[in-house]
């Protein structure tokens, strides 16, 4: 067991997953379609080439990150390229979209991939990425074995689509959105049991098509949610990192930093570890005990060495657009800093919003379901929203509440 240094993981570093592995193996030998929900720093992309590594003697496993596609044609682009490792496939996935065999005679291993990737693009346009790609489909499902394509960030090139640069759903935007999902829709019914296409990212891509009434495009794929670790899970993590580095766990310590984080999410139980075997070997100490738990909490954390790690929650809100991003911002402060939020203070705060109630009236519930789907809150049994991870609370706490004015205050005045 090794430090997480950010990037996916596989084999024995991919911890505490094997039921989730053996759903997804068991989904994908039935020829299902999968929509793999979680949140952030969940271990998505990690599962996903687990699942890929094992079925790789049965399967020519895609893995395709549409993280910086901006178009339909980029994704037919990636998806072109992620055929490289097969070269069984490679070859006519690359004569589907580029003339670039005719170009080097047949000798498609003397050309650098880049000058591969350019030429495919060259190929492609927003006429007839919707064909190429259909042609590129059929290439896979007439392979020598069956396929599973892999798309990873498929909610932001989503977004992209849909609301441009200035994050705003046009008639235009949403066609191109819808006519890029139902090529999606369409090939998983068509190639049915020869190809699988899983769908996953950063993000939750069912609020985000609902909005844009644009959800029956994932009506043929199976939501496989990816929970976080247990704290049983997570404590063996903890013990099995500390064996490997030489360090001795005081009683009560794993079962500390599981308090402190409340929800562990896997990523930040190993960033945790990170600091206190750092923090741990710069002291010279061998044991980590509750004090240095704490401290260690409190200082990197919830501090500036946490911040890089912990700020993305925050940034990636903006892609709900300038209308709905600064309501988010207060319904998250509100709770972060009373503990939670209650449907009352919600709709206080919705009225007092700079949105347009006519171009979207219910802005409340729709930023309540995204926050809610993409792991901020949960409800409890009275109907509250709380914070999923108390670390994510107390950072934003942290940085959010300097001049606020919980509602239950505002109403005194």
């Amino acid at each position: 067991m090794k430090r997480s240094r950010g990037n996916w993981v596989d084999g024995d570093r991919f911890w505490g997953r094997e039921a989730d592995i053996e759903m997804m193996e068991e989904y994908i030998e039935e020829g299902a379609n999968i929509l793999l929900i979680a949140q952030r720093r969940m271990g998505k992309t990690s599962l996903m080439h687990e699942v890929g590594r094992r079925l790789a003697d049965k399967y020519y496993c895609l893995h395709v990150d549409l993280q910086k596609a901006q178009t339909p044609a980029d994704a037919v682009v990636e998806l072109s390229i992620a055929t490289n490792p097969h070269g069984s496939i490679f070859r006519r996935a690359v004569s589907v979209c580029s003339n670039i065999l005719d170009k080097v005679a047949d000798r498609l291993e003397a050309v650098k991939l880049d000058d591969v990737t350019l030429s495919i693009r060259g190929g492609l346009n927003s006429s007839n990425w919707q064909a190429r790609g259909d042609q590129l489909f059929d290439v896979l499902a007439h392979s020598d074995r069956p396929v599973v394509v892999f798309f990873d960030e498929v909610p932001i090139l989503v977004n992209r689509l849909l609301k441009g640069s200035d994050f705003k759903i046009t008639p235009e935007r949403r066609a191109e959105a819808d006519e890029f999902m139902s090529w999606l829709r369409a090939n998983a019914i068509r190639l049915q049991g020869r190809v699988r296409i899983v769908l996953t990212g950063s993000i939750g891509l069912s609020p985000l098509l609902r909005r844009a009434g644009l959800n029956a495009t994932l009506n043929n794929f199976v939501a496989f949610e990816l929970k976080e670790w247990s704290s049983e899970t997570a404590i063996g993590c903890l013990r099995a990192l500390a064996k490997e580095y030489g360090l001795t766990l005081d009683d009560g310590a794993p079962e500390r930093v599981v308090a402190l984080l409340d929800c562990c999410i896997p990523y930040h139980v190993q960033m945790f570890f990170d600091f206190l075997y750092q923090t741990a070997k710069l002291n010279g100490l061998r044991k980590i005990d509750i004090a240095l738990v704490e401290k260690v909490y409190e200082e990197s954390m919830l501090g500036i060495r946490g911040h890089a790690a912990l700020s993305h929650m925050e940034e990636r809100l903006r892609m709900m657009g300038d209308d709905l991003y600064p309501l988010s911002l207060e319904l998250l402060t509100e709770a972060a800093v009373t503990g939670e939020l209650t449907l009352e203070a919600a709709r206080k705060i919705s009225e007092t919003a700079p949105i347009d109630e006519r171009k979207n009236p219910d802005a409340l519930g729709e930023v309540l379901d995204i926050l809610e789907h993409d792991g901020y809150f949960k409800r409890d049994r009275q109907g509250a929203f709380k914070f999923q991870s108390n670390l994510l609370r107390q950072w934003w706490a942290a940085h959010f509440s300097h001049s606020y004015v919980p509602v239950s205050k505002r109403l005194h005045k």
